[in-house]
């Protein structure tokens, strides 16, 4: 068969088609082994941005760990080369054996027993992570961005309605450990909780397990009252150790949770005082928190508003001292506190005593006769839906210390913030939220057996009514002074008509609705009232008490109240009263025309079983709306027996005549 005949042109590319082929089976028979070897050798990810580490399961997935969790098995995202002529530390330190891992933000709920530790680790890589946004559902108490307790403000950026972390070189570190449970009590009685929790911290690369074995260089913290926290800069694996101590005398293990996180704390404590103790009766009390802004934006004060009260309360038998152990935790007063639920709590959200927006709390079912702690606390929102939340573990507040019996608590002990200035008769009762005397929370004469009263709003109602009906015959009298008239025409350079009003409303709130004390009380600056009628639970007369002398029988102010429509209606047999301030009617002096004829008793001329005074170290007389323990200035007093400065410091100036 004849070939065919090529051109020149096709017989060139026919010899360099032949040659190419030639080349390329010589290049694969002499390169085959090379490509086997590349095959089957490991690869090695350098630590760079262009070979990230896989941490998506570590991150997303690994939620908590718990004791059978096997961190040298299952620790996703990390490469340990093994080459036995370089030693690890030249590689770098794997995490030991029985670390657990913790992951941004997301809490590891552990159970320890007494003399035991548990080690964690809070890897390079989750410092990688892009920080996420702190969400405030509240609004801030100023009008710049109030970041107070939850982030360097240094270490911040305002992004709309969010703070965002700015990036650095190194990170914060924040390390919460908050104490949800403890070993319970073999004896009934015990004197003191379990000790607390230990916390140890390293960032040493040849501690392991930071703990009270170790001799290196270590942070070390106690988890008091249930609660600690740290934070620091960091820029690679960061070590942690919580160790229980020895527990004699207790049964059982801990529970706690530890949560660390590069965007805020998860949980935190506030040692300042939340609660302020107004008022209570045998079963139940009355709180407000401090002013939420001190701003004069009405927008921001609206804002408050209409959080719809937003911080709950805690409240547990003082006398239990296993609840000292928890006092700062918010997952443990969560669990174990007497009250806990808002079953028995009515709240709402305030501007009276000051015009600035509060919170009020009034507790039913307690026990009388009982002092409790009460702490108020800004819920946890952190749930299985919300995963990974910074901040999300509740925030706990210092708690205060209140009674319901005689006598007030010394100002030597710990935590004290109000006190209880009585114990609870039956015939005092609370009330709160009236009309007209808006500023009225405290207790009044009241009479349990009497149908009329059965509820708190009835008897409310009697005392705002009757004190409303007076004050319109007040508005009567003022209409006929001159008040809109040139300022050369009225009646004051200083003052005028709507300053009478509010101390006029303000003094006959005080005189009209008396503040209730227990009969028992031997306080000195209480005034004894309606001492001819029975006590209303059938006791007797106290054998030898003067008070009930004949002659003291015919004194009008010790044998009926101030008002008679109180003996006449109520008839809540004897009781003591907490005497209006006589500022209330110095200022209604003051402010009013002196065509009206307002006049205050002389002191020594009636006035000591009126009027009472001002004093720094107790409540020793009653302006409505004042509270003691609240610092205006600052918005806390450093203690509550030695501040006495109420929310509304305004209208005590005024009526003072300071």
């Amino acid at each position: 068969m004849q070939l065919p005949k090529l051109t020149p042109l096709q017989s060139r590319f026919a010899a360099s088609f032949a040659a190419s082929l030639l080349l390329l089976v010589l290049y694969l028979a002499f390169s085959n082994r090379h490509f086997a070897y590349a095959e089957n050798a490991d690869t090695i990810t350098h630590d760079d941005h262009n070979h990230p580490l896989i941490i998506d399961r570590f991150l997303e997935e690994k939620v908590q760990y718990q004791d059978g969790y096997d961190a040298a098995t299952d620790r996703p995202g990390t490469y340990e080369p093994e080459f036995p002529s370089i030693g690890r530390s030249i590689l770098g330190r794997a995490p030991a054996p029985s670390a657990v891992q913790l992951a941004n933000n997301l809490p590891a709920a552990m159970s320890i027993a007494p003399s035991d530790t548990q080690c964690f680790i809070f890897p390079q890589m989750a410092l990688d992570k892009q920080p996420s946004l702190v969400t405030h559902a509240l609004p801030p108490s100023q009008d710049e961005i109030d970041i107070r307790h939850v982030m360097d403000d240094q270490d911040t950026e305002y992004i709309g309605t969010e703070l965002r972390r700015r990036q650095r070189s190194d990170h914060l570190l924040y390390l919460t450990l908050s104490v949800c449970g403890q070993p319970s009590s073999a004896i009934s009685n015990p004197s003191a909780p379990p000790p607390p929790l230990e916390l140890y911290i390293s960032q040493a690369m040849n501690d392991e397990c930071p703990g009270p074995n170790f001799a290196g260089q270590q942070g070390w913290l106690t988890a008091d009252g249930g609660f600690t926290n740290y934070t620091n800069p960091t820029s690679g694996d960061s070590y942690f150790t919580v160790s229980a101590p020895q527990a004699p005398g207790f049964n059982g293990n801990y529970t706690y949770e530890l949560t660390a996180s590069i965007d805020a704390p998860f949980a935190f404590y506030e040692d300042l005082p939340g609660l302020f103790f107004v008022d209570s009766d045998q079963n139940s009390t009355f709180f407000v928190t401090n002013n939420l802004t001190t701003s004069n934006s009405r927008t921001l004060q609206d804002a408050w508003m209409q959080t719809g009260a937003p911080f709950t309360i805690f409240m547990h038998d003082a006398n239990d001292v296993m609840i000292t152990g928890l006092l700062r935790s918010y997952c443990g007063l969560n669990t174990s506190a007497q009250v806990r639920t808002m079953t028995d709590v009515e709240v709402g959200m305030t501007t009276v005593a000051g015009g600035l927006p509060k919170q009020q709390y009034y507790v039913k079912g307690l026990n009388k006769s009982t002092s409790y702690h009460a702490v108020m606390a800004l819920p946890s929102n952190y749930s299985q839906t919300d995963i990974g939340m910074p901040g999300g573990g509740g925030v706990v507040w210092q708690d205060t210390l209140m009674s319901t019996k005689t006598g007030k608590t010394p100002c030597s002990a710990p935590l004290l913030r109000a006190s209880s200035l009585r114990s609870i008769d039956p015939n005092c009762q609370l009330i709160y939220n009236l009309s007209f005397c808006d500023t009225v929370s405290y207790a009044v004469p009241a009479n349990p057996s009497n149908s009329s009263f059965a509820t708190m709003a009835e008897l409310a109602q009697f005392y705002d009514n009757y004190t409303s009906q007076n004050f319109n015959y007040f508005a009567y009298s003022l209409e006929q002074i001159a008040c809109n008239t040139t300022p050369e025409a009225q009646y004051s350079l200083a003052t005028n008509c709507s300053n009478c009003f509010d101390a006029y409303k303000q003094w006959l709130c005080a005189v009209t609705i008396p503040r209730c004390m227990d009969f028992s009380s031997s306080k000195p600056y209480l005034q004894a009232r309606n001492v001819n009628q029975p006590f209303i639970d059938g006791r007797p007369v106290p054998a030898g008490d003067p008070t009930f002398s004949d002659a003291n029988k015919s004194v009008m102010y010790l044998n009926s109240s101030r008002v008679p429509r109180i003996d006449e209606v109520i008839r809540p047999g004897p009781y003591k009263e907490l005497l209006p301030c006589i500022g209330l009617c110095y200022g209604l002096v003051q402010n009013c025309p002196a065509a009206l004829g307002f006049a205050c008793p002389l002191a020594g001329k009636g006035q000591n079983y009126s009027y009472g005074y001002v004093t720094n170290d107790s409540l020793t007389c009653n302006i409505p709306g004042a509270i003691w323990g609240v610092n205006a200035a600052s918005g806390y007093g450093p203690s509550a027996c030695s501040v006495w400065v109420g929310l509304v410091l305004a209208t005590v100036v005024s009526v003072m005549g300071a």
